[in-house]
């Protein structure tokens, strides 16, 4: 059997580059050890040269495999836990300068925009009718955060720059979860994680540059979601107790959809150099999309419209993740 190795080198790179984020997300290789990963460079060197002495031999696939996988693992920590370049660490210190509190209330349907430049953040639900937001940066900056009745906003503050003495900001949001919510999050250069259930959210929209993301929908009613991952890592765990369509794309990056198990999903999929196994999932080819068994007498059901370019997705759809 010949092997051609263009498809074999991409595709040992784009199983690696997606397996690295969803071991980070599930808790079995940790961020410190992920930092580290750009010291494995020097195989690179070592892969081509293997591909040289190697050229005429039954072997000769190995030089690649090894350049691959060690490319495969240092993007893919950068995708898993961000890049640090620029940033700092910040943590809840309580003392003057660097740590901030808001609270306030909505007055029927309202929007949230939070965007993050270099940083982390844990957004949840709230345990009272009120919003929440706790922030703090070791360089005593807070971000910028207004709100009304109907909104809230908070940005991190653009006038420091992008510099590597710039403080990392540390984010604490709480949402209320009976108010009808349309969110919108971006986040460049940033860690985030959204835990949601119970909330009641009329669209979601995420958008994750250089960075990762884990949202965590169990529990929520979202009737619109979008997800879009420009080198990045996404995670998303969707709820089996409501309907959500809507739009996932990444772009030289990862995204894994944890579906429950009843839950039918049908996706539309466009892809482009990209790495997405939806029959390996069980999901089945119908009319030029792919469906869940049983899709059609589905309880709820999950209608995206998938575009990968250059990236990885993921369905795993057997009992959902753990």
């Amino acid at each position: 059997m010949k092997v051609d190795r263009g498809r074999l080198n991409w595709g040992i790179f784009f199983i690696v580059l997606g397996a690295v984020p969803f071991a980070y997300h599930q808790g079995a290789v940790s961020a410190s050890a992920l930092g580290d990963a750009w010291r494995l460079w020097p195989l690179v060197l070592v892969g081509i040269g293997l591909g040289f002495v190697l050229s005429r031999t039954p072997a000769f696939f190995i030089g690649g495999l090894v350049v691959a996988i060690c490319v495969g693992l240092v993007f893919g920590s950068a995708l898993a836990v961000g890049p640090n370049i620029g940033c700092g660490s910040g943590t809840f210190s309580g003392s003057s300068g660097n740590y901030m509190s808001r609270t306030g209330f909505f007055q029927g349907s309202s929007s949230v925009a939070l965007n993050l430049q270099c940083g982390s953040a844990t957004v949840t639900t709230s345990s009272d009718p009120a919003w929440h937001v706790m922030a703090s940066n070791p360089d005593g900056t807070a971000p910028d955060v207004s709100s009304s009745a109907s909104s809230l906003s908070v940005s991190s503050n653009n006038n420091r720059g992008w510099s590597f003495s710039r403080g990392s900001d540390n984010w604490q949001v709480q949402l209320p979860a009976n108010t009808p919510i349309d969110l919108n999050s971006t986040i460049d250069m940033g860690d985030a994680h959204f835990t949601l259930g119970p909330a009641s959210l009329a669209s979601a929209n995420f958008n994750l540059n250089l960075g990762s993301i884990h949202i965590d929908l169990s529990g929520a009613k979202v009737a619109s979601l979008s997800v879009e991952t420009n080198l990045g890592a996404a995670f998303v765990i969707l709820d089996g107790s409501s309907d959500v369509s809507g739009n996932l794309k990444t772009n030289l990056g990862s995204l894994d959809v944890c579906v429950p198990a009843g839950l039918g999903v049908r996706v539309t999929s466009s892809d482009s150099l990209s790495s997405s196994d939806f029959g390996g999932a069980g999901l089945v080819l119908v009319g030029g999309a792919w469906e869940t068994p049983g899709f059609a007498t589905a309880t709820h059901k999950a209608i995206f419209s998938v575009e990968t370019s250059l990236g990885s997705l993921k369905v795993h759809s057997v009992g959902g993740c753990k």
